[in-house]
């Protein structure tokens, strides 16, 4: 259709809906009146629906949280349990006072640098004492990513 009719249709509409407001304003303050009521309804249903989701969604990170707080607990009870495991092993293995002080002065050597050096120095090690690894670093900074790499290395 060519521009001209468009805009032709468009001013023929604009003059029919002035005269028609003019002529029938009681209709179409009618008409609007009678479309706030379900305007307003359709609103407040989509508010209602907003908000529940999001509390939805404050309650389940809630839960999440707690639920990582309690893995926590549970890692640090199993991490204290193999300490004294470790305690006991090493109290029943007949060495030498100084032999044990050097093993531990080692690895506290090994992993008192940055976390990349520690990593460094244990790869360039021939056979690790993982457990004594980690009780050096838990003994001196108790880095967690250092741990961790620890333990999946131990595995």
């Amino acid at each position: 259709m060519h521009p001209a009719v468009k805009v032709l249709i468009g001013a023929l509409m604009i003059v029919v809906g002035a005269y028609s407001s003019i002529n029938f304003s009681d209709q179409l303050i009618n008409l609007v009146l009678g479309g706030v009521g379900p305007l307003l309804i359709l609103l407040g249903a989509f508010i209602v629906w907003l908000e529940s989701d999001e509390w939805k969604m404050q309650r389940s990170e809630k839960q999440q949280k707690a639920t990582g707080l309690q893995e926590q607990l549970q890692n640090a009870q199993s991490m204290r349990k193999d300490q004294k495991e470790q305690q006991r092993e090493q109290a029943q293995t007949p060495q030498s006072q100084s032999q044990q002080n050097t093993v531990q002065t080692d690895y506290s050597q090994v992993v008192e640098g940055t976390v990349d050096e520690a990593k460094d120095a244990v790869r360039q090690m021939e056979d690790p004492n993982y457990d004594a690894l980690i009780a050096a670093e838990q003994r001196d900074k108790g880095r967690k990513t250092l741990l961790q790499w620890l333990e999946r290395q131990k595995e």
